[in-house]
């Protein structure tokens, strides 16, 4: 097995800060687990790493798609498995770092993945289902396909039912099948950080006034302005979108800055529920008294554990 440390967590629960002291202290290089961060340009409001903190340590799957580009766990499985191979040809440590719970859970455990292409007319059949009949009617949708071919959908999100439909309007079966979890994939720890919810939201409400500050709404602007188009799968990042409400004067700027803390705090929320499938996670848990050190510390004693260092 290859070895890999495995960063994950919430958003702003403090990821990036342990990340950078392990991988330097480890000579290590970081793959970005993050679903917005492969997009050039798109850098406060995906609080990506800061020009200073990517020139600390070598990161992996960060600015390598223009706005416009689509992209995909498949995609992002294929790519880390390649860098993580190639990195051990070099005996050279990866840590994974991300709050995508899908895209890291998909690498971990080897999901296995079919090549069946984005049906654009299926979606637009799909978009106006669910415009009149909502989720629900997706679910019921993608059920009666599956029983059609034995299989049970048991899934509740969007993208994903609109996916697990393609597969099956396009009779690739055994791939649903097969996409079983087979336990970890990789030696070595998956690290956890976990704070009190009302800190975490705490820090989420900060981190969202400082992108603010820091010129969201321009870059967002420069953005559109440079040519990127309102549907691209960059702006359904949260801060891009309500952004772009804001722009097209849907919403206030107040409104705007409020809807991002809330979408953030929900998102947060689900990565909690999401991580809850991981069982494998060995959970570091922060308070107000919990020092940079102890968080270092436990981490390195776990992957100390592991034989990695």
């Amino acid at each position: 097995m290859n070895p890999l440390i495995t960063i994950v967590g919430p958003t702003a629960v403090g990821k990036t800060d342990l990340t950078l002291e392990l991988a330097e202290q480890l000579n290590a290089e970081v793959i970005s687990g993050d679903a917005y961060q492969v997009y050039k340009q798109l850098n406060i409001g995906t609080a990506k790493p800061s020009v200073d903190e990517l020139n600390r340590v070598k990161h992996h799957l960060i600015d390598i798609l223009e706005p416009n580009d689509s992209y995909s766990v498949s995609i992002f499985q294929d790519q880390a498995k390649e860098i993580i191979a190639r990195l051990k040809d070099r005996n050279i440590l990866p840590i994974l770092s991300g709050g995508t719970g899908l895209y890291v859970q998909s690498l971990l455990e080897n999901y296995n993945f079919n090549d069946v292409k984005p049906d654009e007319n299926l979606r637009a059949g799909l978009d106006e289902l669910y415009n009149t009949k909502g989720i629900e009617g997706l679910r019921e949708y993608a059920f009666t396909l599956g029983k059609e071919q034995d299989i049970e959908i048991q899934y509740t999100d969007k993208h994903r039912l609109y996916r697990v439909i393609e597969i099956l309007h396009n009779g690739d079966v055994d791939s649903l099948r097969n996409q079983t979890k087979d336990g970890l994939s990789y030696k070595g720890p998956v690290i956890g950080l976990m704070r009190d919810r009302d800190k975490l939201y705490e820090r989420i409400n900060l981190r969202v006034d400082m992108m603010f500050d820091a010129g969201l709404v321009e870059e967002v602007e420069q953005l559109i302005k440079s040519g990127v188009k309102l549907d691209c799968q960059a702006f359904k990042g949260i801060g891009y979108k309500e952004v772009v409400d804001y722009i097209n004067g849907s919403i206030t700027l107040d409104e705007c800055r409020d809807l991002i803390k809330k979408n953030t705090r929900h998102f947060a929320k689900r990565q909690i529920t999401w991580y809850k499938r991981m069982p494998y996670i060995e959970w570091i848990y922060i308070d107000c008294n919990t020092s940079k050190d102890f968080i270092f510390n436990k981490a390195m004693d776990l992957i100390c554990r592991e034989g990695l260092a």
